[in-house]
Parts: structure tokens; C-alpha cells; sequence
């Protein structure tokens, strides 16, 4: 897939896959302060997970989105990334986080579909339903995450001690 849109000028949707770069990227600064967290709190296999998540999942979507935009030869800008935070009360709080993180990733990606459709950026389609797809996975992992969590009482050491990325 090359140059096959010449006439791609900086459009709104340029500009709000160029906001989706940076929230990828931020999910993976969130990420990553979710695992130094854990590794503060002794659990390393969840920590282990988020750092994996971070690495595999978002910097990787992010990178997505740059491939994108310059093969239909738009502009990428890197805008800024917000601090992130560092500190949570318990696990679960982290993983319910996560969700709702998630779920804010979902209704971009869902702007993006629409955006996509309303300005007839049709060679995004394929890419947009891949990311719809992935983030069902997404949201579903933490989840699940989140429910093996409650069946062990909530004991994060028990817990952690099962807990690897896919």
C-alpha cells in the first residue's frame, strides 16, 4: 500500500489520526505506570503483564496509525502526552481503570469509523475494523482480568500469581 491516495491533504481526518497516535501512546505511558505500580507492590506477573501490554499492544497501535498516514501520504504529527498517574489504591482499582481507559480507546476508535465514512476515507475501513476488533479483545481482557480477580477474593498475591499476558 503505496502513496495510493496522492491527493490526501491535512483534512480533519489527518488531524484525528494524528490525536489517535498520542492516545495510543498515552495508553502505553498509563500502562507502563500501571506496572511500575505493581512491581512497587510485589506483583510481578502482573506488572510483567502491563509492561508486555504497553510494549505489544499500544506502542504497536500507535505505530499503526503512523504507517497509515504516511502511505496515504498524509502528515504525522506527534502532539503531546499528558503526565500520567502513578499511584492507585488497590489492584482492582487499576484494572477497573483500565476498562474505562479502554473503553474511552473504543469510542475514538468509533469517532474515527464515523469520521471515516462521513468524509469518504474509504481505504481506512479495513484498518478501523482491525482496531474495532481489537479493542472488543481489549475491553475484554481486563475484563476477565478483573473477574478472575473477584473469584480470588481479591487477594492480589494469589491472584498475581496466575496472571500472564496472552
Amino acid at each position: 500500500m503505496k502513496n495510493y491516495a496522492k491527493k490526501y491533504d491535512r483534512t480533519e481526518f489527518n488531524a484525528e489520526l494524528n490525536k489517535q497516535i498520542v492516545e495510543e501512546l498515552h495508553s502505553g505511558y498509563i500502562y507502563m505506570a500501571m506496572s511500575a505500580w505493581a512491581e512497587a507492590k510485589g506483583l510481578h506477573n502482573f506488572a510483567t503483564f502491563m509492561k508486555v501490554h504497553a510494549e505489544k499492544e499500544e506502542f504497536k497501535h500507535a505505530m499503526k496509525f503512523v504507517k497509515y498516514i504516511q502511505e496515504a501520504g498524509g502528515i504525522v504529527e506527534y502532539g503531546t502526552i499528558e503526565a500520567v498517574p502513578m499511584n492507585w489504591s488497590d489492584v482492582e482499582t487499576v484494572l477497573k481503570e483500565a476498562i474505562k481507559h479502554e473503553q474511552h480507546i473504543s469510542s475514538r476508535i468509533k469517532l474515527l469509523w464515523d469520521l471515516a465514512h462521513e468524509k469518504g476515507e474509504v481505504y481506512a475501513f479495513e484498518m478501523l475494523t482491525w482496531f474495532l476488533e481489537e479493542q472488543m479483545e481489549e475491553e475484554n481482557l481486563f475484563e476477565d482480568l478483573l473477574n478472575q480477580l473477584e473469584l480470588t477474593g481479591k487477594k492480589a498475591g494469589y491472584w498475581d500469581h496466575h496472571v500472564h499476558h496472552p
